[in-house]
């Protein structure tokens, strides 16, 4: 048995042992299932949505969820968990969309763009491997419709140093080589519960500062990173959690309010990435793919151009630059997605064959021949360097990274241009700042 199946099979066990435990946890845990529950309004489509509750446990989220009209299938590794979901779905007289057993590393029971929306809030911290929290994101996105929200949950690297120093602050020293494996890799593997002979829990607790990152490499958009447990991680016993009414609800909306502050990252016991799938990514694969087998020349420019060389940038819409006849062309591949016709506009600062397109509410426009007024003329501005960077399996032309970010600089724009900074091979971008390659971006 390789090190991944002899984990699994440890989690599989853990909850086998005691689905009832994991799900009184939320009523132990009252913030954490309270901020999550706001996150998941504020960011789920309406119901009858499809959701998947992948890694859902017994089901506590999906319960919930269903109550509320939503078409939930759970998916868990514990057969366990899944018997108790049936009964609590049974007692809460909603009906989930189905009950599947096996590993968030393999959704292939599960087409493409299948759900609505993707819960992962369980695997990523039962996977010891980057590679299989890798997989694992992959899989979710793979099954997410273009546009739906992906909630990832980390168990916070400083989790079980915490709870250590509240229930067992001898374990520093007692357990010191396990404890100092923890801080310095996040791995938790051998540890029991409810002493020699228990259940092994094993786990991977991240670091703040890698959890967006992973799930920006993964393919999504990251909207925002929650510390589920707020201000009141590992001191919410016999304070806010006794409280109800009013004053439950006041504290529940304050830990949600500061949930998103970083600051607050390092000392609660759960993290919560908000993401979602791209809807600009297919639309970009499509355009390209038509453009190319016509032989239509293009580059793609503005905040898609650094989001393809890998910033973590949310795209709004896309800019494309072709010339003035491929502008037109442009046009006469996609007539059905015209929202303001090709034509040469000129504004105050800018003149170009410009047109608007819509694609399935993913705007993009495209510059012909573009150039910018200097006093009394007007001087081409377009791009001059241009690489190929490859977008979910198809080639896709855009300006290099370092053009896109003096582009940014010129034009005022220094928050993107710092964003992107990082991310420039610096020997090419001082070239272009020195005048020793040529560029006409203004």
């Amino acid at each position: 048995m390789d090190q991944s199946n002899a984990a699994s099979d440890a989690v599989a066990r853990y909850y086998d042992a005691d689905a009832e435990r994991a799900w009184a946890r939320m009523d132990r845990h009252r913030t954490e299932f309270a901020v999550t529950l706001r996150a998941l309004a504020e960011h789920l489509p309406p119901p009858p949505a499809r959701v998947l509750d992948c890694g859902g446990g017994p089901g506590r989220y999906a319960v919930e969820l269903a109550r509320h009209g939503y078409a939930v299938t759970l998916f868990d590794l514990s057969v366990g968990n899944l018997r108790l979901a049936r009964q609590k779905a049974t007692e809460a007289s909603v009906t989930l969309a189905g009950y599947e057993g096996g590993t968030a590393t393999d959704l292939a029971r599960f087409a493409d763009a299948s759900f609505d929306a993707v819960l992962l809030m369980g695997p990523l911290y039962h996977l010891l491997e980057a590679e299989e929290r890798a997989e694992a994101l992959a899989e979710a996105g793979r099954v997410l419709r273009a546009g739906g929200p992906l909630f990832a949950a980390f168990i916070s690297r400083y989790a079980a140093h915490r709870d250590a120093a509240q229930r067992v602050p001898t374990w520093l020293v007692e357990d010191a080589a396990r404890a100092e494996t923890l801080l310095t890799s996040g791995r938790l593997a051998g540890g029991r519960e409810g002493g020699e002979g228990g259940p092994q829990f094993v786990a991977y607790m991240a670091h703040p500062a890698e959890v967006a990152p992973s799930c920006w490499r993964a393919g999504f958009e990251v909207l925002a990173v929650l510390g589920v447990e707020g201000l009141v991680s590992v001191i919410e016993d016999g304070g806010v959690n006794v409280l109800t009414g009013a004053a439950w609800d006041a504290w529940a909306d304050l830990n949600y309010r500061v949930a998103p502050d970083p600051s607050i990252h390092g000392c609660v016991e759960h993290l919560l990435v908000v993401a979602r799938k791209p809807r600009w990514r297919p639309v970009l694969r499509q355009i390209a793919r038509q453009l190319d087998a016509a032989g239509v020349r293009y580059r793609v420019v503005g905040g898609a151009s650094p989001a393809l060389h890998g910033v973590p940038l949310i795209v709004n819409d896309i800019d494309i630059e072709p010339d003035a006849a491929g502008a037109y062309a442009f046009q006469a591949h996609f007539p059905e997605h015209v929202l303001e016709p090709v034509a040469l506009r000129e504004g105050d600062a800018y003149r170009s064959y410009f047109g608007r397109f819509d694609f399935d509410g993913v705007t993009v426009e495209v510059m012909g021949d573009l150039h910018r007024r200097e006093g009394a003329r007007w001087a081409p501005t377009s791009a001059v360097t241009e690489t190929m960077v490859d977008l979910d399996g198809v080639p896709v032309r855009v300006s290099t990274l370092e053009e896109e970010t003096l582009a940014y600089i010129r034009r005022g724009k220094l928050a993107r241009a710092a964003q992107c900074l990082s991310y420039c091979d610096h020997g090419r971008l001082v070239a272009l700042l020195r005048g020793e390659q040529t560029t006409m971006v203004l």
